[in-house]
C-alpha cells in the first residue's frame, strides 16, 4: 500500500513521522477486517482523516486509551438520533444526505471529558459539513461555505461554533446506511480515544518542541 506523506523517508532527509496508515496497521488487531473496511469508507483512501502519531511509541498509548471503558461512555448503543432541541430542516432539493469524508479526527474541544463532537469533515462540492456527535450520530449541516468550514476547524470549541452559526443552517442526520453499525462504532472508538489521548487538542503530526532546561 502507498505510504502517506509523513510515513516514509527519502534519501538525505530525516526519518519521517509515523503516518495515519501505519497507525491503523499498528492497531489493526483491535478491530476486525469489516470494521477497518468500514472506517476506510468514513475517512477516505488510506485513512487520510486519521491523525499521524508523533512517535512509534505513541501507538501503544493510543491503543490503551481506545480500549478503556470511559472511551465509550457517551456512545448511544440504542442508535437514537442526536437531538439538538432545534427544528431540523434537512437537505434541500437535490442535496446529498450521505456523510462527507471525515478529515478532522479527532475534533478539538475545550472539554475533552464531555465534548460536543468527536470528528468532522467537509464536502466542498456539496457545501456540506458532517460532524460525529459524542453519542456517535453522524449529522450534516448544509449550505456551509469554505470560509465557514475554515472557521469551524479553527475554533477550539466546535460545539460553540455549531450553536452560534451552524444550527441556523438546514441540517439533519446523515444517511450512513452504507456503513455498518459495527464500523461506525469502531470509528467512534478510535476517534474518541484519540480525542482523550490528545487532551482535546487537534493533533498536528509534527514533532513536539523540546522543553527548555
Amino acid at each position: 500500500m502507498a505510504r502517506l506523506s509523513g510515513g516514509g523517508a527519502a534519501k538525505g532527509r530525516k526519518a519521517a513521522l509515523p503516518s495515519a496508515q501505519e497507525l491503523m496497521s499498528a492497531i489493526s488487531g483491535q478491530f476486525s477486517r469489516p470494521e477497518l473496511s468500514g472506517m476506510f469508507k468514513v475517512t477516505g483512501p488510506q485513512y487520510k482523516g486519521l491523525p499521524a502519531a508523533e512517535s512509534y511509541g505513541e501507538f501503544d498509548e493510543i491503543i490503551s486509551v481506545i480500549n478503556a471503558n470511559d472511551t465509550m461512555q457517551y456512545y448511544d448503543r440504542a442508535g437514537q438520533s442526536y437531538n439538538n432541541l432545534a427544528i431540523e430542516e434537512g437537505p434541500q432539493s437535490g442535496e446529498d444526505d450521505t456523510a462527507a469524508e471525515l478529515t478532522v479526527v479527532p475534533t478539538s474541544t475545550t472539554n475533552p471529558e464531555r465534548p460536543r463532537t468527536v470528528a468532522a469533515g467537509y464536502d466542498k462540492e456539496e457545501s456540506k459539513l458532517t460532524v460525529v456527535f459524542r453519542d456517535g450520530t453522524f449529522y450534516n449541516y448544509y449550505e456551509v461555505d469554505t470560509n465557514e468550514w475554515a472557521a469551524f476547524k479553527a475554533r477550539v470549541s466546535k460545539g460553540r461554533y455549531i450553536y452560534q452559526y451552524l444550527d441556523y443552517k438546514p441540517r439533519g442526520p446523515a444517511d450512513v446506511s452504507s456503513i455498518s453499525q459495527a464500523a461506525r462504532k469502531a470509528f467512534y472508538r478510535f476517534s474518541r480515544g484519540a480525542q482523550l489521548h490528545y487532551g482535546g487538542k487537534q493533533p498536528t503530526g509534527k514533532p513536539s518542541k523540546p522543553k527548555k532546561p
